[in-house]
């Protein structure tokens, strides 16, 4: 599986070419049982204060033809019969293009549910929270990917990590709002007790835990299919993708090679590849390619200077070249399958994980309609 090309057309736009004034097409899927659809806009015989009827409705999609006599951008706006407008920034089409809208009323940004507590056949508990995009509760026939995102106490803006919160919950309001991203449900699982156990796939030397197993079959058995009961889930391994930075990257990375049944992706960002003397480097060199192969994302920060000591400054970006390396020897491609970035002048913290976790998101989930 490959991944997707990158969007490289107007926020929120699918784009067909074409030469004529009269192929421009907008069509915008809407709960008919919620509201009827008119358009507004500033040209192209759009007027701010004045709808447009859909030329054709079938079901629940409402199509518009637009008559746009050149290759200026039209800006417009779909408007619901209570008088609401959609949410987010104005939708943009050119001459010839064919756009498809999913439009919002109710909300502008993500729902981020309280902590939930799904209790384990041993006994033992699982914290996770569930952020819903913000067409959610009114796109009632649509499904989403999920992405399931380890350190749940600190990739929410609302996080306690001591050590700081990446603001994952801005980030996809920001690409939603420029059409950048698809909409997707995140779960983030708190891994902040115990972490090194839940995330060390083998105990380490120097620091111990190692009990990465029962984390991941806790996923797998347990929270997966509970999420995809009670959410409006895309179920399948090719919409399904881990995220995690330093512990949480490894243990991204070994759980997507090792039931790559389940996850269909990780992204890997500053991943702890030095635990267990690496030997997530040993196992991908001398183990078979999974198959199906999940899509991968590995990056590091990488010091200014390369006489820099501190090792957080230095963010192990060698260990996730010789990743790199030992993955394209083995079965990967670069820029089909996998993808190696290196940020100069990022630390291993928060702030730079926050400041460069919108890439690998648009990489894995480009806005699609």
């Amino acid at each position: 599986m490959t991944l997707p090309e990158i969007e490289s057309a107007s926020a929120s736009a699918t784009t067909t070419p074409s030469t004529g004034a009269d192929h421009t097409v907008l069509r915008a899927i809407y709960p008919q049982s919620r509201g009827k659809l008119t358009l507004r806009g500033g040209s192209a015989g759009l007027e701010w204060l004045q709808d447009k009827a859909p030329d054709h409705v079938d079901g629940d999609v409402s199509t518009f033809h637009l008559s746009i006599p050149d290759f200026g951008p039209v800006q417009l706006k779909l408007v619901r019969d209570d008088g609401a407008w959609m949410v987010g920034r104005n939708a943009v089409i050119g001459r010839g293009d064919v756009i498809t809208l999913r439009p919002a009323f109710d909300r502008r940004t993500g729902d981020l549910s309280a902590n939930r507590m799904l209790t384990l056949p041993d006994g033992s508990g699982l914290c996770f929270r569930v952020r819903l995009p913000p067409s959610y509760s009114e796109q009632e026939g649509q499904r989403y990917p999920v992405l399931y995102a380890q350190d749940g106490q600190s990739v929410w803006s609302d996080g306690t990590d001591p050590f700081g919160t990446w603001g994952l919950d801005h980030v996809l309001d920001e690409l939603w709002d420029v059409g950048a991203l698809d909409e997707i449900i995140v779960v983030s699982i708190d891994t902040g007790l115990e972490r090194l156990d839940k995330l060390g796939p083998i105990p380490d030397p120097h620091h111990g835990g190692g009990r990465g197993s029962d984390h991941l079959k806790a996923m797998a058995d347990e929270l997966k299919p509970l999420i995809d009961a009670e959410y409006r889930t895309l179920a399948g391994r090719q919409h399904t993708v881990l995220l995690g930075s330093s512990m949480g990257g490894l243990f991204s990375l070994w759980a997507a090679w090792t039931r790559p049944d389940i996850f269909g992706g990780a992204i890997c960002l500053s991943p702890s590849l030095w635990w267990g003397e690496r030997f997530m480097l040993g196992l991908v060199s001398g183990d078979n390619c999974p198959a199906p192969r999940p899509n991968l994302y590995l990056d590091s920060g990488a010091a200014a200077s390369g006489f820099e000591e501190d090792a957080s400054t230095r963010d192990g970006v060698h260990n996730t070249r010789a990743m790199y390396r030992a993955l394209r020897e083995h079965c990967y491609a670069m820029g089909d399958d996998l993808y190696l970035l290196s940020w100069t002048g990022h630390h291993h913290d928060s702030r730079s994980w926050a400041t460069r976790v919108s890439t690998p998101l648009q990489l894995f989930f480009p806005r699609s309609t």
